[in-house]
């Protein structure tokens, strides 16, 4: 009895299984390339975020230190001191503030005691908060300044826990 050999000569070739293991192979190259795909979209859709948020933070701190610019300027100018140099700020903020912010920024500024706090917040939500303590003789010092996103106002009613039965 003669082996059968196949057509040339090599043996019996199983193309099952060969067949199968390319189907796997291919079908895993492609769920990677679409995983691959999907990762590059989130990634840019983040970086493109990302850079909002720093094009915001400096238009913030740009309006900021606009606002120190023309503070300084006002207080070089004014030639008052004392509780008429606090009088005459307040009475200039809100020109100051309008003056200072850049396009997209909005202020808000208050003056109590000898503290100035303003508040600068960009349309995407980013906020600078920044504390001045204006001295007597026409000089200031920055007491904070510090960079945030705005707080999110909740817009729906599902809250998971709210903490209130954390201390009962």
């Amino acid at each position: 009895m003669r082996r059968s050999t196949g057509t040339n000569g090599r043996g019996n070739m199983r193309h099952g299984l060969i067949s199968l293991l390319t189907v796997v192979i291919v079908i895993s190259l492609a769920t990677a390339a679409v995983l691959t795909v999907a990762t590059s979209h989130a990634m840019a859709a983040l970086s493109q975020r990302q850079a909002n948020m720093c094009a915001e933070g400096y238009a913030a701190e740009r309006s900021a230190q606009a606002l120190l610019a023309a503070l300084d300027e006002d207080l070089e100018t004014s030639g008052k001191s004392g509780q008429a140099l606090l009088s005459h700020i307040d009475n200039s903020l809100d020109n100051l503030l309008g003056n200072a912010c850049v396009e997209g920024v909005s202020a808000t500024g208050d003056l109590k005691n000898n503290t100035l706090t303003c508040t600068f917040v960009t349309q995407g939500g980013r906020m600078l908060q920044m504390s001045l303590e204006i001295d007597d003789d026409a000089t200031y010092d920055v007491v904070s300044w510090r960079l945030t996103a705005a707080p999110q106002e909740h817009t729906t009613g599902d809250m998971l826990w709210n903490g209130s039965t954390a201390q009962e």
